[in-house]
């Protein structure tokens, strides 16, 4: 592993989330300008870095969208060129930070690393665990070595963000690889790094293809929001099947459909490990639908999967190509 010589200095990006969030009035948490607060109150934990921070936003996770992500993988991309960042820290809700931790993997050509963190509590709640997750990405950020891209940092462990997904709605450790584990853990404040996650290639569209829709297929259900997704003229879609990637009969003639009018549909599975696999040939069954054009997603969870499509589709529309 190459370690980092880059510079000293560490770019705090803040996204918002609960991390700098405080209980209202009426008891329910909410955005409330807390990046300052943490920010003032980082500097007293963390000398050995040079902390810039940018105040990018302060939205809940679920306002993140694809194309704010994207927005953020090139502010982050060109803070990264400034030969002083060792590399960025993103402060980020939650809910969607796998998805934007994985964008930023796959689009920030930059080999200096991206540590992503948030919280599970509010700056008032007792056990408040942002400000040690944030000064744990700082030190991340200067202890990793080159070219392992984006991680996600939470409750002491480190995971890669191709392999990170959020396990518990609201327990501290809401982070887990299933199947692969985390790629390091803190000790006291010293990381220890286990493996080097294998990155994918970065992607180089002028701009992602953003009209890329995700359907999750149930027992029972019929063709009616893939058909809805044809209709509308979507650029591509990621179906999430069962198994090991295999769907109701009732779907079949509608994926071949988009197939054959050049659309590229992904298949993925709803099981957190073991992926796709071309194994079964009945009507519905992966190998089959692998046959008629749709691609295999292997172990990319249905939204990353999307993530990944749209940088794709940015690059070229050529359906060998994608």
């Amino acid at each position: 592993m190459r370690k980092n010589s880059a510079g000293r200095e560490v770019v705090v990006f803040s996204t918002g989330g609960t991390i700098g969030m405080h209980a209202g009035p009426d008891g329910g948490v909410a955005p409330d300008h807390g990046f300052r607060e943490i920010a003032r109150r980082v500097r007293e934990h963390v000398s050995e870095a040079q902390l810039r921070f940018v105040d990018w936003a302060d939205a809940p996770s679920p306002y993140m969208t694809p194309e704010r992500m994207w927005r953020l993988s090139r502010d982050v991309q060109a803070a990264l060129e400034n030969e002083d960042a060792a590399g960025a820290v993103v402060l980020h809700g939650t809910d969607v930070m796998e998805e934007t931790a994985y964008l930023l993997d796959l689009a920030v050509a930059s080999d200096k690393p991206v540590v992503f963190t948030g919280s599970m509590r509010a700056m008032d709640e007792l056990g408040y665990d942002g400000l040690r997750n944030l000064v744990n990405a700082v030190a991340c950020c200067r202890e990793l070595p080159l070219g392992v891209g984006a991680v996600i940092q939470m409750s002491d462990r480190l995971y890669a963000a191709a392999e990170a997904v959020k396990v518990h709605s609201v327990a501290i450790g809401a982070f887990d690889a299933p199947g692969f584990g985390p790629i390091g853990a803190m000790a006291g404040n010293v990381l220890q790094l286990k493996r080097r996650p294998e990155r994918d290639r970065v992607f180089t569209p002028d701009t992602p293809v953003f009209d890329v829709d995700l359907v999750v297929l149930c027992p029972g259900m019929d063709a009616r929001h893939i058909e809805c997704s044809m209709e509308r003229g979507a650029a591509g879609l990621v179906v999430q099947g069962f198994g090991a990637g295999n769907v109701p009969p009732s779907v079949v003639d509608a994926l071949h459909a988009l197939v054959r009018d050049n659309v590229p549909v992904v298949l993925t599975s709803r099981c957190i490990q073991g992926g796709v696999w071309p194994i079964y040939g009945y009507r519905g069954g992966a190998a089959g639908l692998q046959r008629h054009g749709l691609i295999l997603g292997g172990g990319l969870p249905g939204q990353k999967a999307r993530i990944k499509l749209m940088l794709a589709l940015g690059e070229s529309r050529d359906m060998d190509s994608v």
